[in-house]
């Protein structure tokens, strides 16, 4: 759901890649980042007032022109107009202990943006801005404080403090417009979230359908944006989501949660989220789905080194779509804690080449650790643990379900110990490939419906004394090597 207007191993992947990648987006922008290439305005000596009483948009409007560095002192600036610049060489804004407070929606002049910086017509060259607080603490406030359409940018030490509850557009909008540049969005932080519209006074321009996005990058976005270290609270229509398919978003640490459709949605080659931490403990009356991380599409897409737990889960913790046509998921740490999903990890139909491997998933929970779904190119499920007491009542009794062809599983762990005929793994597929591994359950620990399935050096124990294997239907099948407590039965 758009906000749309009303009408390998755990580290390594990136580890060379992505130095490199944190090394261009460091420099790029250098030359236009040196001080001495600005005129360095005071927005206070420029007549903005610093205690919150009265607005600084006329002096706003003033102040802002192409190769400035505006400097807000410290203090409260009230905001009830926005100001919109485009077309720019430079342009720099910067604060120290300052926070903008915008009017209430009723009261805001104009469409609710403050700093709309570019259009993707005619988009800013190089844009700098940081270290500022916006303040959205007062009912029937919160609006675009930042659309940036740019061919480069940096925004870092961002605060957005309090809810988000005009029902208009979410804080950021960041674009890279030109290809072939690198931008960062460093340290910003909306904890707070936002409200469904539909709770809202709904005095914001223009009203979006269901609520707010926190951090949204739209189709026009071309170039690479790295988002590190950021914090991103509730928001209803996904917290940071790359809407578009054409440029890059890469996502490095920070914190993000509860967020209706997504914690994380991205889309695009080389999509990848590294080192993130993502919750969901807790869902309102609004909220009916809250994945933690969804891939839409693109070739490439990574999720690396990341830890989510799922206290009181909504939906999945990692949806790889089927328009993704390659992914990678590594050294990921899933936990289902309470209630039921589909599949912790899911791979839907029609995927293309999908690898899951070095990761661990806690099950304590119904429904399926890792659900891979027919049709698509090949998957592998390789070194991965799955532990936790999770039942066979609902959701599907195994913990791990293959429905696509040519599926490889290599040196898994599964032990599964939860009661209602719990099982390890469930085949419904042909041309299925076991290699190696432990699958230990309260039921069957292997269940196969399918042809040309081979099991190899695989160790597999049912805890109440069933076959280790159960052969539902199915020829072709051989078992090399086993070590299969109590054989197998058809």
């Amino acid at each position: 759901m758009p906000e749309t207007p009303r009408q390998f191993s755990r580290r390594s992947f990136l580890g060379t890649v992505g130095a490199a990648a944190v090394g261009t987006a460091a420099f790029s922008g250098q030359a236009a980042a040196n001080p001495s290439n600005y005129e360095t305005i005071n927005i206070v000596d420029a007549g903005a007032d610093n205690t919150g009483n009265e607005s600084i948009s006329s002096v706003l409007e003033d102040v802002i022109g192409d190769r400035r560095r505006i400097y807000f002192p410290p203090g409260e600036y009230y905001v009830d107009e926005g100001v919109r610049f485009t077309d720019f060489d430079r342009l720099w804004l910067f604060g120290d202990d300052a926070t903008i407070v915008p009017a209430p929606a009723d009261e805001f002049s104009g469409p609710d943006y403050i700093f709309k910086f570019g259009t993707y017509k005619v988009p800013g060259n190089w844009l700098h801005i940081g270290d500022l607080t916006f303040d959205f603490r007062a009912d029937n406030t919160g609006l675009r404080a930042i659309q940036a359409q740019v061919n480069d940018c940096y925004i870092h030490d961002i605060d957005f403090v309090g809810q988000h509850d005009a029902g208009t557009h979410g804080p950021m909008l960041v674009d890279v417009l030109d290809p072939n540049k690198i931008g960062a969005v460093d340290r910003v932080s909306m904890p707070d979230g936002g409200a469904w519209t539909e709770n809202t006074e709904q005095d914001g321009d223009p009203v979006v359908e269901w609520g707010p996005t926190g951090l949204i990058v739209s189709p026009y976005h071309k170039g690479t944006l790295w988002v590190r270290d950021c914090v991103i609270g509730e928001f209803p229509d996904n917290g940071l989501y790359d809407s578009g398919e054409d440029g890059r978003v890469v996502v490095r640490g920070g914190s993000y949660e509860n967020s209706g459709t997504a914690s994380i949605r991205l889309n695009g080659d080389g999509s990848t989220v590294d080192g993130a931490t993502i919750t969901i403990d807790g869902a309102r009356n609004e909220d009916s789905l809250q994945q933690a991380i969804r891939l839409d599409g693109g070739s490439n897409c990574v999720v690396n080194d990341t830890d989510i737990v799922l206290e009181e889960p909504t939906a999945n913790a990692i949806t790889v779509r089927g328009d993704v046509d390659s992914a990678t998921i590594s050294g990921t740490d899933v936990r289902v804690l309470d209630g039921s999903v589909d599949g912790a990890i899911t791979v839907e139909e029609g995927t293309g080449p999908t690898t899951i491997e070095d990761c661990s998933i806690e099950m304590d929970a119904s429904g399926q650790a890792i659900e891979i779904e027919p049709n698509g190119g090949d998957v592998l499920v390789a070194d991965c643990t799955v532990t936790g007491n999770g039942s066979g009542s609902n959701g599907g009794r195994e913990a791990i379900v293959c429905s696509r062809d040519g599926t490889e599983f290599r040196s898994n762990v599964v032990e599964q110990p939860g009661d209602d005929y719990r099982r390890a793994l469930g085949i419904r597929a042909d041309d299925v490939t076991v290699s190696g591994g432990r699958y230990e359950a309260t039921h069957h620990p292997i269940i196969i419906e399918g042809d040309d399935v081979t099991l190899t050096d695989v160790t597999a124990q049912s805890y109440e004394g069933y076959e280790a294997v159960k052969i539902v239907s199915g020829s072709g099948i051989q078992f090399v090597d086993n070590a299969l407590s109590g054989g197998y039965t058809r």
